[in-house]
């Protein structure tokens, strides 16, 4: 009996040691990977703000340009019929701020940038019929000068293909639309980038909170560790609805500008595509039953008989 006695204690002892170690390591890199997000994150608004005005204005729902410095909008009831916000509150400067890095760069809204895109797709137009030009004549140096003054356009133009065979036939009414067609879901991306943020201050939080506790030994609070089981999924949540940020806000462009997402779709045979998404599932379904297996070795090992704390004693599972 005083044999199992000491092999229980040292069973718990051993338990305890590797959950306290995890506890401090994971803290410590937590802490660190969650402060590193917000740098990220100012990097990323900030390579928003130049290359995909329209993305940031939609995350915003920015509908008419902001002085600067812009303001964020910490909440808002965002109504894509009106063009308009129904109800809003905002932080003065932070915006302006974060998307540009200064104080005297205006910021423009969704309204703003839809007629600009009314005006690069007339544009365009110009482009796609010098482009033709060109195609019928590689030798007319005047429609390869007009192409190349209005080229950056062209992508623009391709939007009406979404109507009308020839981009050149379009009419008033279907350039508008195609116009606003450059605007995407305002709502959906509002609500998603301010969960993101929400979860990634929140993870700052708790781990600042269980870092404190680990450098002071404090393993004791029963609240914290239930937060931390409980929060287990909040990463996957937070990727998730990050790349629906990026994927959804770039619409309707699978290169900003250049080449709409309808005219972006693989020429590979549906044989080719099945073949490597099977590829991709048999190594990747691979690689979890190996992981499956490697931790059912170390759980039936045990801790002590994993970290070498004491190769001699025997290590028997507490009784129920």
């Amino acid at each position: 009996m005083a044999g199992l006695a000491s092999s229980k204690e040292t069973y718990f002892q051993g338990v305890q040691f590797t959950a306290k170690r995890s506890i401090m390591v994971a803290s410590a890199f937590g802490l660190a990977a969650s402060l590193s997000a917000v740098v990220l994150g100012d990097e990323s608004g900030y390579s928003v703000s130049e290359h995909q005005k329209m993305k940031l204005a939609a995350i915003e729902a920015m509908w008419d340009s902001e002085p600067a410095p812009a303001a964020f909008t910490l909440f808002a009831l965002p109504d894509a019929q009106t063009g308009k916000n129904r109800f809003e509150v905002k932080i003065p400067w932070l915006l302006g701020l974060i998307a540009t890095r200064s104080v005297d760069t205006p910021l423009p809204g969704i309204n703003d940038l839809v007629v600009k895109a009314e005006g690069r797709i007339r544009n365009g137009l110009i482009a796609y019929d010098a482009l033709d030009h060109l195609r019928q004549n590689r030798n007319d140096a005047e429609a390869r000068a007009t192409l190349a003054s209005h080229a950056e356009d062209l992508g623009h133009a391709l939007l009406l293909k979404r109507y009308v065979e020839d981009p050149r036939t379009a009419d008033d009414a279907t350039i508008a639309k195609a116009a606003h067609d450059t605007v995407p879901g305002v709502a959906p991306l509002f609500w998603t980038f301010r969960l993101m943020a929400v979860l990634g201050f929140a993870f700052i939080l708790l781990m600042a909170t269980v870092f404190w506790k680990a450098c002071r030994r404090d393993f004791s609070s029963r609240w914290l560790l239930k937060v931390c089981l409980w929060s287990l999924p909040l990463p996957w949540l937070a990727c998730e609805v990050g790349w629906f940020v990026a994927e959804f806000g770039r619409q309707p462009w699978s290169i900003d500008g250049v080449l709409p997402t309808f005219l972006a779709s693989s020429s590979l045979a549906s044989g080719q595509v099945l073949f490597t998404l099977a590829g991709f599932v048999l190594f990747y379904s691979s690689l979890a039953v190996v992981d499956v297996l490697l931790m059912r070795k170390y759980v039936l090992m045990g801790p002590v008989k994993a970290l070498g704390l004491n190769n001699h004693a025997a290590v028997v599972a507490p009784a129920e």
